[in-house]
């Protein structure tokens, strides 16, 4: 099971803001876990894959409709099977500098400025001690879209935020996102397809922020958003996809919904190329596992001869 969550800066950020601004700060089963004094925190629940941010402060921020604001993980989930796991409490103090002298506060403030919209925590602890700076990361990307020995299967795939244009793609075998979409990953030519479509004539007659935007810098494929300022039109980095070993892009990975299109066949001709594709990288994994060193026995375990 992974040991990092996933969130999006855009989520947390606010959370973290009304922590701070409120007077007051209610007591929480993460903070006695952790034996921390009261102030303004984040506090994270987590059941498997999946992981929940709230403020603590008081008065709560709710929702038009009366929920509570929190910030969810984009998380992979297993296509079939019980999602029944254990649920720990963590907690995450935003005012006291941690071991590395950083407020968990400015981190989080520094994301927004320079365009890192993904915020990595790693949960890899005992239950119960406090997560500070630490044990968060800040990138411009996410990498890590599925888990660790995955399958991937070609397959053709649509998005409404790709104008529902229909691609090949190699899509992970067993796993969705948490809103029931497919991950997949695209090679170059389709990727680059992708961003010549999203930038036909079309545009012309849709709204501003109506359709993303994806863009190639070198090899990296950046999306973009478009807001209405009343001004002007501004882009803003909502992504940015680098090349992963096999050349692929997982363009839109946890931000845009994919979902099959098997109404259209595969040529055979790409079928082949992203099923060689999936082939090298399984062998890849199976190799590199084989050559993992053997664990010593400890020195109470007999020799097994």
């Amino acid at each position: 099971m992974p040991m990092r969550l996933w969130f999006r800066v855009e989520d947390v950020l606010p959370l973290a803001e009304h922590a701070l601004a409120c007077p007051t700060h209610r007591l929480t089963r993460a903070q006695i876990a952790a034996g921390e004094v009261n102030g303004p925190a984040l506090t994270l629940t987590r059941t498997g894959t999946r992981g929940v941010l709230r403020s603590n402060g008081v008065p709560a921020w709710h929702t038009p409709q009366g929920d509570e604001q929190v910030a969810f993980s984009a998380s992979w989930l297993p296509a079939t099977g019980s999602h029944d796991e254990p649920t720990e409490h963590l907690y995450l103090p935003l005012g006291p500098a941690g071991p590395s002298g950083r407020r968990l506060i400015d981190v989080l403030r520094a994301g927004g400025d320079l365009d890192r919209n993904w915020l990595a925590i790693d949960t890899d602890i005992w239950p119960g001690p406090t997560l500070d700076a630490t044990h968060v990361q800040l990138l411009d990307h996410r990498a890590e879209i599925t888990p660790p020995g995955v399958r991937w299967r070609p397959r053709m795939v649509t998005s409404p935020q790709a104008n529902h244009g229909i691609y090949p793609a190699l899509v992970a075998d067993g796993y969705t996102t948490d809103c029931d979409g497919l991950i997949c990953r695209f090679d170059q030519r389709t990727a680059r397809l992708i961003a010549a479509d999203l930038t036909g004539p079309w545009r012309l007659g849709t709204m501003p922020g109506e359709y993303p935007l994806l863009r190639f810098d070198g090899a990296t494929a950046v999306l973009l958003e478009e807001h209405d300022t009343g001004r002007e039109t501004r882009l803003d980095v909502d992504d940015r996809c680098y090349p992963d070993r096999d050349g692929y892009y997982s363009i839109g990975a946890y931000r845009w919904f994919w979902q099959p299109a098997d109404t259209t066949s595969m040529l055979v001709r790409a079928w082949m190329r992203l099923h060689l594709a999936s082939l090298v990288a399984r062998s890849r994994e199976i190799t590199a596992t084989s050559r993992q060193p053997q664990r010593a026995p400890a020195a109470s375990e007999e020799p097994r001869f």
